[in-house]
């Protein structure tokens, strides 16, 4: 069951995973204990935090989860959706925080909020070290040309005679290593260029030849951008990917288009090294891998991350959930779960100093 509430304040290799988790369920009414004749959650409430608006797309999406979840859960408890938009989420993760450690709390966020809590701590009352991901799901971003502005190819970026502007909302940690990543492709004359209200925007700019090339999620790109690439307005260049195993890899949404990385070894013939590169795939990891990523507090009892598990294993490779992911999404995006998702997480969680002083200068250096 799905109760609603607002305040203020690759599946293959998720079946495999699947096979290493255990199960959990949530309540907020009654004792958090797990009951001797029946299952944890039998009974029981889960409050799930997020940390947008009602009805935008991440809200949408957590609804559809929680209901999917409801039904993997022994005891099929029901699960509310509390909405805590504010602070660039940090305001719901903040509250995700001073709830009971009981298991019968969950919370969702971005990967912007986990990169967040290395390099824009400022109001962060949590550590994330603290918590355990259950599952996340992805999406990538699309590095898109302008035709207008003569840009029909990978090949173009390199060999125009023109600037080349690159825009984007802010350069935030996620959109600076977007930025170092073109920047060492060797362009001529490169220029990012922030401050657009939105992707809409972005790609308005694009479509007029003010921007040369501009970025977007695998989904807005699908839903929105595609049709102005048929009508030969726009031309797709290369994917930022998602990190397996350490490496970066094609978007399965886009198979036929280049990672970043892949793209500079077209254009320049060197291999991506180095601390600027080590860092881009870390924030990778944080921004593609853990678009949307569940947690639960890491202190909760056994029995219910245990619980959460087995559930969590069974609704990733659910065919209703994959269906209904998929529409919502735009994309059939590949969840992560079990070492996979702990693998993603520590990647930004336990990044290596030096990396964030490096990507710091190199925003206070870009910005300037």
């Amino acid at each position: 069951m799905v109760s609603n509430r607002q305040t203020t304040a690759g599946l293959a290799m998720a079946a495999a995973a699947a096979l290493l988790l255990g199960g959990c369920g949530v309540t907020n009414s009654g004792s958090a204990g797990g009951s001797t004749d029946g299952p944890f959650y039998q009974g029981k409430e889960i409050n799930l935090i997020v940390p947008f608006d009602a009805g935008g797309a991440s809200d949408v999406y957590s609804r559809m989860l929680a209901g999917h979840l409801s039904k993997h859960l022994e005891g099929q408890p029901q699960i509310i959706v509390e909405n805590v938009p504010g602070g660039a989420q940090k305001d719901g993760i903040n509250r995700f925080e001073r709830t009971e450690h009981n298991g019968l709390n969950l919370a969702m966020s971005s990967g912007g909020l986990i990169a967040a809590t290395q390099f824009d701590k400022e109001g962060i009352q949590f550590d994330l070290a603290d918590y355990e991901p259950l599952m996340a799901f992805g999406g990538t971003m699309v590095i898109f040309g302008s035709t207008q502005a003569g840009i029909h190819s990978l090949e173009d970026l390199r060999n125009s005679a023109d600037p080349i502007f690159y825009g984007g909302l802010e350069l935030n940690a996620s959109e600076a290593v977007r930025a170092f990543a073109l920047q060492e492709m060797g362009l001529k004359d490169f220029e990012p260029l922030m401050g657009y209200d939105g992707g809409g925007a972005v790609t308005a700019a694009v479509l007029r030849g003010e921007l040369t090339i501009g970025n977007s999620t695998s989904s807005h790109y699908i839903e929105n951008v595609k049709q102005l690439e048929q009508d030969g307005s726009v031309v797709p260049l290369m994917t930022q990917g998602y990190v397996v195993g350490g490496e970066v890899v094609r978007d399965p949404a886009f198979p036929d288009l280049p990672t970043m990385p892949e793209a500079y070894r077209m254009l320049t013939g060197q291999e991506p090294q180095g601390i600027g590169w080590d860092t881009y795939t870390a924030l990778t990891a944080a921004q593609t891998n853990l678009l949307r990523t569940y947690w639960v507090h890491g202190d909760a009892p056994e029995e219910a991350r245990a619980a959460l598990r087995e559930a969590v294993g069974e609704l990733v490779v659910d065919e209703q959930f994959i269906a209904e992911a998929t529409r919502l999404l735009h994309v059939d995006s590949p969840p992560q779960i079990g070492a996979e998702v702990a693998a993603s997480t520590a990647a930004i969680v336990d990044l290596d100093p030096q990396s964030v002083t490096w990507l710091e200068e190199y925003m206070a250096r870009t910005s300037a």
